[in-house]
């Protein structure tokens, strides 16, 4: 027998047996890795879409019936839960403001709010019944129907819209607007359901005369009532009316074949629109709608098919809109920053003092720097406003920091030497 051999063999045998182990252990890692992973991702989603809180309810003991005083104090509990879930979306003046809304349409129900809770204690003290919870709060129910009694607009400062859609209904030789050569100042089918839809929902909208007497002044030649309305008048149309968003777009209804043996003719509507930020020209939004409505008056089958389309568009941009002013007001957001009279060789001494100095800051991106004007992206998690308050009077190496303008978006600051 050759040992030599058989000796090699164990030996090989051994060393299969070790790699064997050892890729085992491998994926067997990599799999509890990836599962936990799993797990953690679902957790933080799902946490995303909670807030968890401790609460503290009371209820007065009457005629020894402790069990619904238990229940009453149970339920105070959700409501002060329910309250401070508020708080973190809502401020607390807009909460005492409209103390009487909350209490109506929100505080009533704050027991649907509480997706689970744990009772972390209780106890009798005189005739008073408290109870102590862990309470986890749906935050997506609750945004809703903060959105849907304006609260979340509110908070995020009401900004000012401003409609600029064309519209081209059947047997119209041309699109029509109010803003245009020529035009009315009334506004179109499309324009009129998009108001009032939004407006239900508590957004506002400029006065347009307010623009239509400064274009006279300030836009030469006359805009055009054409689709391709550009972002750049339409944000010189928005600074005009000082509006903080503009909704800009087309709205178009076309004649459609004749039903089968009857006069009814098939009428359709399409509806485009984006949404800027009217200071910065960032995008909010954007969606299209078609429709389509039979009538023996193409007119006005045109002007319904239109109408249905708007409603269609609007329910999609207010969705998208206070999407995007959530992470606003709940997160962090940037803003865009023009600093004049900083020199090249202080910009990263600037970047550090806004970091230090300046709450609420998280990160700055350089943008450019031309003719001692220097812009950058500042990621915040508080409000504009509330970093232009900071800002102003603050020292920075010998100079003294001056706002010049801020809106929702930008802010424009100057250092002035002492």
């Amino acid at each position: 027998m050759n040992f030599k051999a058989l000796l090699g063999y164990n030996d090989r045998l051994k060393m299969d047996k070790f790699q064997f182990r050892t890729i085992l252990l491998k994926r067997v890692t990599s799999c509890a890795v990836l599962v936990s992973y799993i797990f953690i991702s679902s957790g933080l989603l799902y946490a995303s879409k909670a807030e968890y809180v401790e609460a503290e309810g009371y209820a007065v003991i009457s005629g020894d019936r402790k069990d619904i005083a238990r229940e009453s104090a149970l339920n105070n509990a959700f409501r002060r839960a329910v309250e401070q879930a508020i708080g973190v979306l809502v401020e607390s003046e807009t909460m005492v403001r409209n103390f009487e809304l909350l209490n109506d349409r929100v505080y009533s129900k704050s027991a649907g709010y509480v997706k689970k809770y744990s009772i972390t204690g209780e106890k009798i003290e005189g005739d008073t019944f408290r109870i102590k919870i862990n309470a986890m709060v749906s935050k997506v129910r609750l945004e809703k129907d903060l959105d849907d009694i304006g609260l979340l607009i509110k908070k995020a400062g009401k900004p000012r819209l401003m409609l600029l859609i064309s519209e081209q209904n059947i047997a119209a030789d041309k699109p029509s607007s109010w803003w245009g050569s020529g035009s009315s100042v009334s506004m179109g089918v499309a324009e009129n359901t998009l108001m009032e839809k939004f407006m239900g929902k508590g957004f506002n909208f400029v006065d347009r005369q307010v623009v239509l007497a400064g274009m006279k002044e300030e836009i030469k030649p006359p805009v055009s009532s054409a689709p391709g309305l550009t972002n750049e008048t339409a944000l010189k149309l928005a600074s005009m009316g000082e509006a903080e968003v503009v909704i800009i777009g087309q709205a178009v209804a076309k004649a459609g074949p004749m039903l089968m043996n009857t006069s009814i003719r098939s009428c359709q509507a399409t509806v485009s629109v984006r949404v800027l930020n009217a200071d910065s020209g960032e995008p909010l939004a954007t969606s299209s709608a078609s429709a389509t409505v039979a009538h023996v008056d193409p007119i006005t089958g045109g002007s319904e098919a239109l109408k249905k389309a708007s409603a269609e568009i609007s329910d999609k941009l207010i969705s998208q809109i206070l999407a995007q002013w959530k992470k606003r007001v709940s997160g962090a957001h940037a803003v865009k920053l023009s600093v004049s009279g900083v020199k090249f060789d202080s910009l990263k001494a600037f970047r550090e003092f806004l970091k230090d100095k300046i709450e609420n800051v998280e990160e700055i991106y350089d943008r450019s720097y031309k003719d001692g004007i220097a812009r950058m992206d500042v990621e915040i998690s508080g409000s504009t406003k509330e970093m232009a308050e900071e800002l102003s009077g603050k020292r920075f190496n010998n100079g003294l920091l001056e706002v010049t303008s801020f809106t929702s978006n930008v802010i424009e600051l100057k250092i002035k030497p002492r």
